[in-house]
């Protein structure tokens, strides 16, 4: 599979604090796979989207994890779908390729999950 990069870019852009957006993000609660996601990279506050030939879906490293089961094509896709929908409510912005990194709402978000 081959995945737009630049969707999810568009995504992390389109998440700019306009129309009470940062009011409805801090409402929301984060599910599980992405309170995983803001855990793992809290630290670093890096994501690497990977592209693996092999595999249906890409591979989201979140600090130094990768996250999912490369063997199972269903977790891959719930990771993938959770870090895009994290940078659609603004915690993850592009910084250049398939590099990503946590916004400050993000860090914050993320040190409070613990």
């Amino acid at each position: 599979m081959s995945i737009d990069l630049s969707a999810i870019i568009a995504a992390c852009k389109l998440a700019e604090p306009i129309g009470g957006l940062l009011s409805r993000i801090k409402k929301h609660r984060p599910s599980d796979i992405q309170k995983e996601l803001l855990r793992a990279a809290s630290q670093t506050g890096e994501f690497l989207v990977i592209e693996v030939e092999q595999l249906e879906y890409p591979i989201v490293r979140a600090g130094d994890i990768n996250m999912g089961d490369e063997g199972d094509p269903a977790s891959l896709a719930k990771y993938f779908d959770a870090f895009k929908s994290l940078c659609e409510m603004g915690y993850i912005d592009h910084a250049s390729g398939s590099l990503f990194r946590l916004t400050s709402p993000g860090f914050d978000k993320a040190r409070r999950l613990g």
